[in-house]
């Protein structure tokens, strides 16, 4: 059975994974949009993406410096999902 901590760092992997998802998308729908106040909440969600992206780094940032987890490539792996470059 897996640890809480490895289970943790599988879904902040999915949670980037899905992140870089809507990112595109929203991307995409900001280039297709004509209407002004749907540019403005899809310019809105963009900012919160990259914030969230942000968080989602100091929490990778968090589990490396702390060490005591079992699978180290695990958080290797959300580390570098989360300093990819997003879509643009």
């Amino acid at each position: 059975m897996a640890k809480p901590s490895d289970s943790l760092v599988a879904s902040l992997c999915r949670e980037m994974d899905q992140l870089r998802g809507r990112v595109a998308q929203v991307i995409a729908d900001l280039g297709r949009c004509q209407e002004e106040r749907l540019l403005q909440r899809l310019q809105r969600e963009l900012q919160q993406l990259v914030l969230r992206r942000q968080e989602l780094q100091a929490c990778a940032k968090a589990l490396r410096c702390n060490g005591g987890l079992r699978d180290s490539l695990a958080v290797a792996f959300l580390d570098e999902l989360t300093r990819r470059p997003l879509p643009c």
